[in-house]
């Protein structure tokens, strides 16, 4: 069986790029090669020795390093679940193991970490737009947090009770001028939307109305 035969080819030209300085324009041969992170392509040096297999590892680090600065601008926004970070990855056509190399090390560095993401959106949630436990459960879930990771995090949220008044607390103003019949339909309709039982609903409204009530 004959030898394989490796390609080789000399660097003869690394130049910045116009349009971003953190890539680098690579030429082989007088000819234009690849474009390469600065920071992948450190050690290139013009007049060296480059062979097909060094190229292809090279490129390989290179694409995972963009999917990398790719996912901390994503996160940087604001913050992802896993798997809305994967699923980001996916669509600027990143392949499955590029991914999981970039996820794994986000999350061993706790740039992603699906714990802490769904203990602040609940508590994002209950101190700006409060929501039964219910459709927290929910919100979650369509982000694909993990059950076990959900059901720890619901733990930090008030009771349903406490949810609906502060729902409830932040429509009186709007509802001040209703009569008793209408502001108990208005109010309702708002406490159902965000999925409260109506045991729950029963009780707050009376808590509402007293409220309402002594501001009168």
């Amino acid at each position: 069986m004959g030898a394989v035969c490796i390609m080789e080819k000399t660097i003869t030209g690394l130049e910045l790029q116009n349009k971003n300085p953190n890539r680098l324009n690579v030429y082989l041969n007088h000819e234009f090669a690849f474009g390469i992170s600065r920071f992948v392509g450190a050690w290139l040096k013009q007049g060296e020795i480059i062979d097909e297999l060094s190229i292809n590892q090279l490129l390989e680090k290179d694409a995972r390093e963009k999917a990398f600065q790719k996912a901390l601008q994503f996160i940087n926004y604001q913050p992802r679940s896993v798997r809305e970070v994967k699923e980001k990855l996916e669509e600027l056509g990143f392949g499955g193991s590029v991914i999981d190399n970039v996820v794994d090390e986000l999350i061993r560095k706790n740039y992603l970490n699906d714990c802490e993401y769904a203990e602040n959106w609940i508590a994002s949630r209950v101190r700006s737009k409060p929501r039964s436990q219910a459709m927290l459960r929910y919100e979650l879930r369509k982000k694909f947090i993990p059950e076990s990771i959900i059901e720890e995090a619901i733990k930090s949220a008030p009771e349903n009770g406490e949810l609906a008044l502060r729902l409830g607390k932040k429509y009186l103003r709007r509802f001040a001028n209703l009569d008793e019949k209408e502001f108990t339909k208005k109010m309702t309709g708002v406490l159902a939307r965000r999925a409260f039982p109506y045991s729950i609903i029963e009780k707050a409204l009376i808590e509402l109305k007293n409220i309402r009530n002594e501001s009168i």
